[in-house]
């Protein structure tokens, strides 16, 4: 991909996905009343704005650097810093597809049942570890990018597991809450009530939802997964040397999970709405 290419495409994505973190970030610290956010999907939202707005930062950097010959560490750390705010998004999109699997679909199995109860801690420590292994991975790869290939191929197999495990997990934990509620809906369809409550509309419209941002993460976590195998080869370099590419694929799946998350979490949608509605009445 060409400079002016990677310039064309990103800057309006960085710019529209800047835009909607500010405002989200606004309807988190201001709830409009009656909209209850608690622990721990306020705090994994939190930190999803917080990767997210840090990663518009590194994107606005990469594009300054291409006005001058930037030193390879400086691209080396802005890229890693790219794909660590990214796959950090990643894991926390699959933490909260568990968190409304677990909510949602009855559980029957001890473990799962001892999952439900300890969720908040499990969550938590869960979110710490697989933060930190991103974090390590990233780190060693970039430092010893240049010195030791065979520490290089570790942290690079590391980061690959790191990307392949929440995609499995978001297919399989929104699949299933999708398929509960699909079932739930026809037997209350067969028995003649109505699926109009506004906690069962709620619950489809985020596993709907949920389910469009997993197939937003799909092309980007296929393409990061085949970057980690390619990178095993000099075949990368060939493909996409400059990694334009690959910063525009977070690019874009970022700022569509960032929509994804303002029409289906309650505090970001009716927050908006507000929003408008305090504008028109100043007007």
């Amino acid at each position: 991909m060409e400079p002016w290419l990677y310039v064309l495409l990103s800057s309006p994505l960085c710019l529209t996905a800047t835009f909607f973190n500010i405002v989200f970030s606004f309807c988190l610290m201001r709830p409009v009343a009656g909209v209850m956010l608690r622990n721990p999907l306020r705090f994994l939202l939190i930190v999803v704005l917080f990767n997210s707005t840090f990663q518009q930062l590194v994107n606005v950097l990469t594009i300054v650097m291409l006005l001058f010959d930037a030193p390879f560490w400086l691209q080396t750390l802005t890229r890693a810093l790219i794909y660590q705010f990214f796959c950090a998004n990643f894991s926390c999109n699959a933490w909260i597809s568990i968190f409304y699997y677990i909510s949602i679909v009855p559980q029957q199995h001890p473990i799962f049942i001892w999952i439900k109860r300890n969720m908040n801690a499990i969550l938590y420590i869960g979110f710490i570890l697989n933060q930190t292994v991103l974090l390590i991975s990233l780190s060693m790869g970039a430092v010893i990018l240049e010195s030791d290939l065979y520490l290089f191929h570790v942290a690079n197999f590391t980061y690959l597991l790191y990307c392949t495990c929440p995609l499995f997990t978001l297919l399989f934990s929104w699949g299933k809450t999708f398929v509960y509620l699909r079932e739930h809906m026809k037997k209350m369809g067969q028995s003649g009530e109505s699926f109009s409550q506004p906690q069962q509309k709620s619950q489809m419209r985020v596993t709907v939802t949920g389910m469009v941002q997993a197939a937003l993460f799909l092309p980007s976590s296929l393409w990061t997964i085949a970057v980690a195998f390619l990178y095993i080869t000099d075949l990368f370099e060939m493909v996409d040397p400059n990694r334009f590419v690959t910063m525009t694929f977070c690019s874009m799946s970022s700022l569509g999970n960032l929509l994804c998350f303002g029409f289906s979490q309650s505090v970001f949608r009716h927050g908006i709405v507000s929003v408008i509605n305090k504008l028109k009445r100043h007007k």
